[in-house]
């Protein structure tokens, strides 16, 4: 288990003061990547062994959602592995009351990066630097986000293509997990206040891709999803309201 202590930046606070669905994400990000970084198992780690964890999907639920100057813990352990992928749980609770603010659940294929595919030899030091801790017992959904069939669905709303730019990407060469989040929630209406989350990440994007969103709404929940040219799903991001 890893946490690190940290406070609400102006920064990560949307105009209700409270911090956003993306910088949340971007605490969990850190999170993981600071537990590999001290470990020895970090970037240079993977440029050595052309190797990396690429997020497949994850789960956010938000109790709460923590405030401007708020401190806070972020924290995250490794709750399953199989194969070639692995399961990590997430918490942000206040730091002074201990009280749970959000909670997610994540899975993370180990890729060779020299292939461009899943890789089941993961180094006995990376195993032993996670370690394994009891899965975090909450609501978290299960299967896959249910998505409409294209040709079948007509409440989608089709909206103009967004082009991936340097900012858009990471050390992976390919459009960070946080920012593909952003990307979506770029064509949700402002007002849209968001409980849940749940994200399923398809396929890579790189710089000078054209993203084609489209966002299905519903009574509960908005879906979007980017799509490539020929129409394959890249990210499917539900958001529970």
């Amino acid at each position: 288990m890893y946490s690190f202590d940290t406070r609400v930046r102006f920064s990560e606070i949307t105009e209700n003061k409270k911090m956003s669905l993306v910088a949340i994400i971007n605490c969990f990000q850190d999170c993981c990547t600071y537990e590999a970084e001290d470990g020895g198992v970090g970037l240079d780690w993977f440029d050595t062994h052309h190797s990396t964890w690429m997020l497949v999907n994850w789960q956010i639920k938000i109790k709460k959602y923590p405030v401007f100057c708020q401190n806070i813990k972020v924290t995250t352990w490794a709750c399953g592995f199989r194969a070639f992928i692995g399961k990590r749980n997430f918490t942000i609770e206040d730091r002074e009351t201990g009280e749970l603010l959000v909670y997610a659940y994540s899975e993370w294929a180990y890729v060779n990066t020299e292939k461009n595919r899943p890789e089941r030899n993961v180094p006995e030091k990376e195993l032993n630097v996670y370690g394994m801790k009891e899965p975090l017992q909450m609501d978290f959904e299960t299967g896959k986000i249910e998505v409409p069939q294209l040709e079948a669905d007509d409440s989608a709303t089709l909206l103009n293509p967004i082009t991936v730019t340097r900012t858009d990407i990471d050390t992976n060469h390919h459009v960070n997990n946080g920012k593909y989040i952003e990307l979506a929630m770029s064509v949700l209406p402002d007002d849209i206040r968001i409980n849940g989350f749940r994200a399923e990440y398809k396929q890579q994007s790189v710089l000078g891709d054209t993203l084609y969103p489209k966002v299905y709404s519903y009574s509960d929940r908005r879906l979007v999803i980017l799509y490539d040219e020929n129409s394959n799903p890249k990210l499917i991001a539900e958001f529970l309201l």
